[in-house]
């Protein structure tokens, strides 16, 4: 059997959060900005409404008032798009059991063994967006191939609240005229130098030997292009049933400079994975922190604990090490992910009248995974993951 892989990409997300919340603003120019009333502020998602008067994400508030003096602009609010986006992915697990979050609005679902259960794989993808759009008002569009990279690229020319699906064998003929810049992490420099060098199309790309690719391109983004455009993914994702790491990890929408602005993202990708570890029973010895720079080169950095551990601040211990060596390469930061390793089934530990420090931390977690079990996953974090400080 084949795999088939759908992708789900949300719609303007932020500015369809807010617009299935409040009914008076769908139809109208919506624009969700960092800050409304200060000439820093930049956008952060726009409605398709608001984007018909060129308006897009980063664009100061500034140029905004003078491009579309109507628009409706809000402030945003990242912990209700945190809440709404674990919400979708709850809905997503109904279409299939393993889900890949890829980002605040993006994810993928291996349904090759489920397309039997709604009858062809376009029912599936119907059905799946129809229940975004009943449950949670929110549109999205979704894409379905043989592969990850192709599954995204047939979202890209299905948008907005569109479907396609490229079917198997087919993915040389769909990707071969489609436009250079539509292969994912092609930005305007790259773009030009295809054009410099003649090449227009997905379908000329493959002319260029891989050694070509590299020497224009660079080692590692000249490996990525030369196997994307061919359709092929270069990293394998998914989580297996019975799981030897437990990751999360977020490719951001633009690529970062900041660490401030990083290490929060890192932390609460940490807080997803020990959550998990702990639901599954698990305890791990091992952290990765991976790393993609604005050049494609990725690294990671890992640390072994003497035995296996459940505890968040044991983890969150050794990032300062991990996030140290990661800064040496000065470059911006394309995607953060976190891996624990190295597993082994939690046991009961402690006794009826004593209780460890450890024992005393695994009591207060067990209370906060109840809690975020129930509330969902955003409403308890450590002050790191915020960015707050916690050197008095």
């Amino acid at each position: 059997m084949k795999p088939r892989i759908l992708h789900v990409d949300m719609d303007a997300f932020f500015a369809s959060v807010e617009q299935a919340e409040h009914p008076e603003f769908r139809g109208k120019p919506l624009i969700v900005v960092t800050k409304v009333d200060s000439p820093r502020g930049v956008v952060s998602s726009a409605s398709y409404e608001a984007r018909e008067y060129g308006i897009s994400a980063g664009m100061p508030v500034g140029e905004v008032r003078r491009k579309c003096p109507h628009a409706i602009l809000v402030p945003g609010d990242y912990e209700k798009y945190v809440y709404t986006s674990e919400q979708v992915v709850n809905h997503l697990h109904n279409f299939a059991p393993e889900v890949m979050v890829a980002s605040i609005d993006e994810s993928f679902l291996n349904i090759t063994g489920c397309i039997h259960l709604f009858g062809s794989e376009d029912k599936l993808a119907l059905k799946l967006k129809k229940t975004l759009r009943d449950k949670m008002k929110l549109p999205c569009t979704v894409g379905i191939a043989s592969t990850y990279i192709v599954s995204k690229m047939a979202v890209k020319q299905a948008k907005p609240d569109g479907y396609l699906s490229v079917p198997p064998g087919e993915e040389l003929k769909f990707l071969s005229p489609l436009p250079v810049r539509c292969i994912p992490g092609v930005g305007p420099k790259a773009e030009q130098v295809f054009h410099f060098l003649g090449i227009y199309t997905i379908g000329q790309i493959w002319q260029l030997s891989l050694e070509e690719l590299e020497k224009n391109l660079g080692l590692s983004y000249g490996f990525h292009i030369f196997q994307w455009a061919r359709g092929r993914d270069v990293e394998r994702i998914g989580y297996a049933d019975n799981p030897r790491v437990i990751s999360r990890e977020i490719t951001f929408d633009n690529d970062l400079i900041y660490w401030k602005d990083i290490i929060p993202q890192i932390v609460k990708l940490l807080e997803a994975c020990t959550y998990e570890l702990r639901q599954k029973n698990m305890k791990a010895r091992r952290i990765t922190l991976k790393i993609r720079y604005s050049d494609f080169i990725t690294k990671t950095f890992s640390f072994s604990f003497p035995s296996a551990t459940i505890l968040d601040s044991d983890f969150i211990s050794v990032l300062p090490s991990l996030i140290k060596k990661a800064q040496e390469r000065k470059y911006q930061i394309r995607l953060v992910g976190i891996i624990l390793s190295e597993l082994e089934i939690l046991t009961k530990q402690g006794n009826l009248f004593y209780y460890s420090q450890e024992e005393k931390m695994r009591r207060v977690l067990k209370c906060v995974d109840v809690l975020r079990t129930h509330y969902g996953f955003s409403l308890i974090h450590w002050a790191s993951a915020l960015g707050i400080s916690t050197n008095h």
